[in-house]
């Protein structure tokens, strides 16, 4: 499942010319946020998240005490970012 997910992170994030690391980590962190609620034919139509819930559920010593979920804006800020690197002109390669 980590080389799935790396293998979208590639084809979809890296390709855009992002203005500085700040930006990046935000694009990063929104698309791994919205990866994990997206559901997956290879969970059986669950999306990441649901899977983690329920193994939490069923094993609540698997919870790691200092996670922090995402914000919610974070997608909307990631696709902000992404939409401005969009229409900044690159060079002809």
């Amino acid at each position: 499942m980590v080389e799935r997910f790396n293998g979208r992170v590639q084809r979809e994030v890296l390709g855009i010319m992002i203005y500085c690391h700040a930006d990046l980590e935000i694009v990063l962190r929104g698309f791994n946020a919205a990866y994990n609620g997206r559901r997956q034919r290879v969970l059986k139509g669950l999306s990441p998240e649901m899977v983690l819930r329920q193994r939490l559920e069923a094993d609540p010593t698997l919870a790691n005490p200092t996670y922090r979920p995402p914000s919610s804006s974070l997608i909307k800020r990631a696709l902000r970012i992404v939409a401005d690197a969009k229409e900044v002109s690159h060079p002809d390669t």
